[in-house]
């Protein structure tokens, strides 16, 4: 948790510094996403939803650039077609650090996302949040278009840079990489800028 609110602070002075550059507009995000988990090992992940909402903020630093930072609770269902035992779900507060490079309405982004898990539970809803590391990051890209001053619709890919599950043998999910990997469809709304 403090290191969510480290990041947070972070993203605080961050907007405070560059808004006497340009114009900065806050927002809410919901996404729909088909998620699985990537391994090697004996873990043979199928294709999920999943689904995100939460704050963005966009602060202009040029005519065609903007630092984008969001907050989003994240809610990702990671099953397998061979042993339904190995089905994880999975919350956490993700905080992708986008940048943006914008031609009229279209846009293009990509930065890093640091992921908080903060639940995770088994087909029998036991708490399994043991097996995962505690800061997850991943990489993000898209491109997508806003639509006169308020709503924009999405698609971004979000890929695991580290794992989400600890890949020692001591979980129950065995040894081996297992990083998500994600398709979004997002749809937003932006106040002001």
């Amino acid at each position: 948790m403090k290191k969510c609110l480290v990041t947070l602070a972070l993203l605080v002075g961050a907007l405070g510094a560059a808004r006497a550059q340009q114009a900065t507009s806050i927002g809410l995000t919901v996404a729909y996403g088909r998620d699985r988990l990537l391994s090697n090992s004996q873990y043979t992940s199928v294709s999920h939803s999943a689904y995100q909402a939460g704050l963005t903020a966009n602060v202009g630093l040029s005519d065609n650039w903007s630092f984008h930072p969001e907050v989003l609770y994240t809610m990702r269902y990671f099953d397998t077609a061979n042993d339904e035992n190995l089905n994880r779900d999975v919350n956490s507060i993700d905080v992708p650090l986008l940048a943006r490079y914008r031609v009229g309405g279209l846009f293009l982004e990509a930065g890093p996302q640091v992921g908080f898990p903060i639940k995770a539970v088994n087909e029998d809803a036991q708490n399994v949040k043991s097996e995962l590391n505690s800061v997850v990051l991943n990489y993000v890209a898209g491109v997508g278009y806003r639509f006169g001053q308020g709503p924009s619709l999405g698609v971004r890919y979000d890929g695991g840079a580290s794992n989400t599950f600890k890949k020692d043998a001591s979980t129950v999910l065995g040894s081996g990489r297992f990083k998500s990997s994600t398709v979004w469809l997002v749809l937003a709304y932006s106040f002001g800028g």
